[in-house]
Parts: structure tokens; C-alpha cells; sequence
């Protein structure tokens, strides 16, 4: 930061030139309606949510047009029937439908043996970040 901006009690701000923005602690970004977030002019929206799994693969409807981007994490805690998640946006034109995420998740082989199998055991919470348009 600047000089400028550091003395200044500002919470959201740009330094001094326009190269950088800055949220301080304590400050809010709040795009209001009619504002848009975009990467290189391509205005991106966000989508979050929790699904209890039902099967090994599992398809979310995000509610964007197209993902681009989607992360996923365990809410309940790993067990050998419930070992791991991964997501992955498909190529959105039909595996998944365009806007859509597909929920994986992974169980043990074996009690011993770490390698990754399609899951068996169902009823588990995940959570989702979906980055689309």
C-alpha cells in the first residue's frame, strides 16, 4: 500500500496510481445489483451449496449457465466408506447439462488399502463452490 492509503482511515479503497484495490480489516466488497465481478472482461458469477450424497456420482444443478471452475470438501468426517469427494464440471453440453456439477465420491478398497473406489456408503454431506458464467 501507499503511503496515502495506509494514512488515510479507509477501509475499501484503490492505492494511489489505480493498480491495486484494497479491502482493509474490517471492510466489506459488496458488488451491488447492476455491479458485475469479471476475469479479462468476462463477468463471473458464484454458486455454493451442500448436497448429502445419494450415490457415488452425483449431478448438481449449480443455477449458472456454464462452470468453469468447482471445488468441493467433506462436511462429515472421512470414514472408510466415505474416504475422500472430488468434483469436476464435465464438458457441459450434455455429461454434465451445461450448468451443472458432478459430486464423486471415494472409499477405500480395503480397510488397508488406501486405493480409491467408487463409494458404497451414502447419506454424506459435501460442500460446493461452483465459479461460472
Amino acid at each position: 500500500m501507499t503511503a496515502q492509503s495506509q494514512s488515510q482511515n479507509v477501509l475499501v479503497g484503490t492505492e494511489q496510481g489505480g493498480a491495486r484495490g484494497f479491502v482493509k480489516s474490517g471492510g466489506t466488497l459488496d458488488i451491488e445489483a447492476g455491479g458485475v465481478f469479471s476475469q479479462a472482461g468476462t463477468p463471473l458469477k458464484f454458486a455454493r451449496g451442500q448436497i448429502t450424497t445419494a450415490s457415488a456420482a452425483d449431478t448438481v444443478v449449480t443455477g449458472l449457465s456454464t462452470v468453469v471452475a468447482v471445488v468441493a470438501s467433506m462436511e462429515d468426517d472421512p470414514t472408510d466408506g466415505f474416504f475422500m469427494v472430488s468434483a469436476q464440471i464435465g464438458n457441459q453440453s450434455g455429461a454434465p447439462a451445461a450448468g451443472s456439477i458432478i459430486i464423486k465420491t471415494w472409499q477405500n478398497t480395503t480397510g488397508t488399502d488406501p486405493t480409491p473406489a467408487a463409494a458404497a456408503s451414502f447419506g454424506k454431506k459435501v460442500n460446493w463452490i461452483a465459479i461460472g458464467t
